[in-house]
């Protein structure tokens, strides 16, 4: 896949997502981090972080983001970057490849494919409004604040003096605002129009954060409850399958427990904004919320510092057990999550010591499990690692996700206190397990005449599974340039034949000829 035709290999959809994402300007920056590597941040439900490599022919090598998408291959964010890295290159789509243009044709008469402008350069607005006098600018703005309600809203909450009271209430407006003007007729907000209806949201916590940079921390908490508020209840009558309303609940969630933790508070604050926050996590609206409950109630937790504001969160909690019968959540979980605050409600109120004892007592907690690895990893006291991780790997042996992460940890650990042979043993486990950075340690443990002899048997043990890891099997080909079973690979996957055939050639011309002929057909 190319540079100049990667629109002919991408789902319509996501094609179309990732080009509004572009003319948009969501993609916030692309960063060239070594030749031909590219990082590029883009704004979706919070900012991702996308990267791209390319080879001297802009064929895309490789890419990956960090967004939860796992639909397809490629997510909107990609493309996105896709279309900024053409801008960028001047490239003019499908000018470049008479493979791409072939099967462009072909595929155009079915109407699949769906060919886009080039980018064009965006005008800088900068120059454009610094050439105009203070009096144009002023009526420009008064003539787009009355025919658009969010701009009005928008510029109140920024340039307005009034006090407290007057900036909560001018931010309550604006975020509604924005959600009006995407809302349809019935009030409805459709999963396209919901980037830009919480953009008032975004607007609000920007302000909530500068509150907070002027030590304003009650009235900046103040702010972010308006937002929670009035994001919560829009999940109601809004499709957010995309999870960008909940992408808003959750940062305004992390920015409340930045207040919490903020060294500036003082004590009467630290009670103020306690017992503000638990008023909140007894709101009707949280019903069925249950983690976005609990996380206001660890940040809580994070303010208790006297016995009488932890006996009022500890009876908060145990009610919050008692019915947990009510929660969608698994008892174990929920429970796990109400002694993490407990935790740290023990830590700030008894100490350390205290703190410590409920952390062992609570070892059968995946959580609890790794703060005590990350502890002992610390202390460099490397066999308590290994131990915990050992009982970790057998108590959630049914739980393949938890097992790797122990397994990790005692690679740390065995590596950290050079025991070589052990660290090469597990390495090996967590290569079939699917984790490829672990073959390139692995291999930098050996000399080049050992490994001739060490990554063929990998090799075979990935085609002994009964169900092959695809990724690292193909990505071990390439690194060691095992080009014909890369290619007995392919001839049983065709479609794969789009993402190796530049590995393939020059060798196996005539075969990647006949493979895309097949896949195309």
């Amino acid at each position: 896949m190319n540079l100049n035709d990667f629109e002919i290999h991408i789902d319509e959809m996501i094609l179309e997502r990732g080009y509004d994402y572009y003319e948009n300007d969501r993609v916030i920056s692309v960063e060239e981090k070594e030749s031909n590597v590219y990082e590029a941040k883009v704004k979706g439900s919070e900012l991702y972080t996308v990267e791209v490599e390319l080879d001297d022919e802009t064929n895309i090598v490789d890419t990956l983001c960090d967004c939860p998408y796992v639909m397809g291959k490629y997510c909107k964010h990609q493309v996105a970057v896709f279309f900024a890295l053409q801008d960028m290159k001047n490239i003019i789509p499908g000018e470049n490849s008479l493979l791409s243009q072939n099967r462009a044709e072909n595929r155009a008469d079915s109407g699949a494919v769906r060919r886009f402008p080039a980018p064009k350069k965006k005008p800088d607005l900068k120059k454009i409004l610094s050439e105009r006098t203070k009096d144009e600018l002023v009526e420009f703005l008064l003539d787009i604040a009355s025919e658009y309600e969010e701009i009005k809203q928008r510029i109140e909450l920024m340039f307005d003096e009034g006090n407290d009271e007057d900036e909560i209430r001018n931010s309550i407006e604006l975020i509604r605002a924005y959600i009006n003007k995407n809302s349809d007729c019935d009030g409805f907000v459709n999963y396209d129009n919901t980037f830009d209806a919480v953009d008032g949201a975004y607007l609000v916590l920007e302000q909530a954060r500068t509150a907070l940079e002027k030590n304003k921390s009650l009235h900046a908490l103040d702010l972010t409850l308006c937002v929670l508020h009035e994001m919560v209840d829009l999940l109601h009558y809004a499709d957010d399958s995309g999870g960008v309303i909940g992408g808003v609940i959750e940062e305004s969630l992390d920015f409340i427990c930045e207040i919490a933790i903020d060294e500036e508070l003082s004590s009467a604050d630290k009670e103020n904004i306690f017992n503000k926050l638990l008023e909140e996590a007894s709101d009707r609206r949280y019903e069925g919320w249950t983690s976005w409950r609990l996380a206001l109630l660890g940040s809580c937790a994070e303010l208790v510092e006297t016995p009488i504001l932890g006996n009022k969160l500890e009876k908060h909690l145990d009610s919050m057990l008692k019915n947990k019968r009510k929660s969608p959540w698994g008892s174990n979980y929920f429970e796990e999550r109400v002694n993490l605050i407990r935790y740290h409600m023990i830590k700030n109120i008894d100490g350390h010591k205290k703190a410590q004892e409920f952390l062992e007592q609570n070892l059968h907690y995946s959580d609890f499990r790794e703060m005590a690895i990350e502890s002992a990893l610390k202390k460099k006291d490397y066999d308590a690692v290994i131990m915990l991780a050992l009982d970790g790997e057998e108590m959630d042996k049914d739980k393949g996700g938890l097992v790797r992460q122990w397994k990790k940890y005692r690679y740390k650990a065995y590596k950290l206190s050079g025991k070589l042979d052990e660290q090469r043993k597990i390495a090996v486990e967590l290569i079939l397990d699917g984790s490829f950075e672990y073959y390139q340690e692995l291999k930098s443990t050996y000399d080049s005449k050992e490994w001739l002899s060490v990554y063929p048997r990998i090799i075979c043990l990935l085609e002994e599974q009964k169900r092959i890891n695809k990724d690292v099997y193909t990505r071990i080909l390439i690194e060691e340039g095992e080009k014909q079973k890369l290619l007995e690979y392919v001839k049983g996957n065709p479609p794969a034949v789009d993402d190796f055939y530049t590995y393939l050639l020059p060798e196996f011309k005539e075969e990647v000829y006949t493979l895309f002929v097949q896949y195309i057909e």
